[in-house]
């Protein structure tokens, strides 16, 4: 079953560095995802990797697999953390409607600045983002992944819009001191 759909609900987001292996990818999803060196490698170490990187069509769909495992394991780690902050989606709501300070920027990013702004984003927010727009799950595959319901987690997508752009500005910032 393909969980992809359009990236009409989506602003494109164009990234310097496209991973070499599919191990790599892995690891910076993991490391995203659960904000830890050990525990990313942890979850990375699986060996399904050499397979995904062969360069086949079984690789390409191991990796796509692969990264599932990886996905559905740091939500596995972190549930207790997202179970509390999930909130509601009134809650990320109330928080969009805030509004971002800054339009998110359309010059190309590196992993590196991309990983550090979302690693300040909440973490239930940063989860929706990072399997919505960059793994390009569908909303309702995301919110089956995350057991909750999908008005959460396009409230809490709708926040992560301008909090990704308010944080890559405070890494930009930090970058230039």
């Amino acid at each position: 079953m393909n969980h992809h759909n359009t990236r009409e609900d989506r602003p494109g987001l164009e990234v310097i560095g496209q991973f070499t292996t599919c191990a790599a990818k892995s690891y910076w999803i993991a490391l995203v995802l659960t904000g830890d060196e050990k525990k990313a490698s942890r979850i990375v170490a699986s060996g399904i990797h050499e397979i995904a990187d062969s360069g086949t069509a079984f690789g390409e769909w191991m990796c796509a697999w692969g990264i599932g495992v990886v996905i559905k394991a740091c939500v596995a780690l972190r549930a207790g953390e997202l179970r509390k902050e999930e909130g509601s989606g009134e809650y990320w709501r109330a928080k969009a409607a805030e509004g971002p300070t800054i339009e998110l920027q359309q010059a190309p990013l590196s992993t590196e600045r991309l990983r550090q702004a979302l690693l300040l984003l909440p973490l239930f927010p940063r989860f929706v983002y990072v399997l919505r727009v960059l793994e390009d799950y569908s909303l309702s595959y995301v919110a089956s992944i995350l057991n909750v319901d999908k008005e959460a987690c396009q409230a809490a997508l709708n926040y992560s819009f301008g909090a990704l752009a308010d944080a890559l500005m405070a890494v930009q910032l930090a970058k230039q001191k």
